[in-house]
């Protein structure tokens, strides 16, 4: 069962910046191996597909990361936001391989979908009252959190499991 935690996300400070450093590190090793590879490709007598096994690393290098983060982004906010986070990552991914690849429907369908990511991101956002930055937080970037009452889940009422559980009176709980 989840609880609420002080931040006002689904999950602790401590498991967003652990998967936040793995997410780094993979980003860069990840992506390190794959320019290896494809300066391993140019060597003299180097397999032909080495060039495409490059390619392919390169790629998963930037864009699993970036679904990964996405989508337990949307998860700490609101059960079920990974789906909006698959769909923010999805269109990011496809539009800048539209662009890359001078492919217009691919790049303005990419943007469209990236646009209701970003839109469904604010909503749940919204809904969970979670903080919400518009700029960067360290430079002085407006804060932007629903303090009005308890969040609801609009889905079928109060959800109980996301409800900071006290120990009851007279004992302790050991749960």
């Amino acid at each position: 069962m989840t609880a609420r935690h002080p931040n006002g996300f689904r999950f602790s400070d401590e498991f967003i910046n652990r998967w936040t450093r793995l997410l780094v590190i993979a980003l860069f090793v990840i992506t390190g191996a794959g320019i290896a590879l494809g300066v391993a490709s140019d060597a003299d007598g180097a397999p032909g597909w080495l060039g495409a096994a490059a390619a392919v690393v390169l790629v998963l290098g930037v864009a699993g990361p970036i679904i990964a983060s996405a989508v337990l982004g949307g998860e700490a906010i609101r059960r079920g936001g990974g789906v909006i986070g698959a769909l923010f990552a999805g269109g990011l991914l496809a539009g800048a391989s539209g662009a890359a690849l001078e492919i217009p429907w691919l790049m303005w369908g990419g943007g469209i979908v990236l646009a209701l990511g970003i839109v469904g991101f604010w909503v749940i956002g919204w809904i969970a009252k979670v903080p919400m930055y518009i700029g960067l937080p360290g430079a002085h970037g407006k804060v932007i959190q629903r303090e009005d009452d308890r969040p609801e889940d609009l889905f079928g009422g109060d959800d109980p499991r996301l409800r900071v559980k006290r120990p009851r009176r007279g004992g302790t709980d050991a749960s």
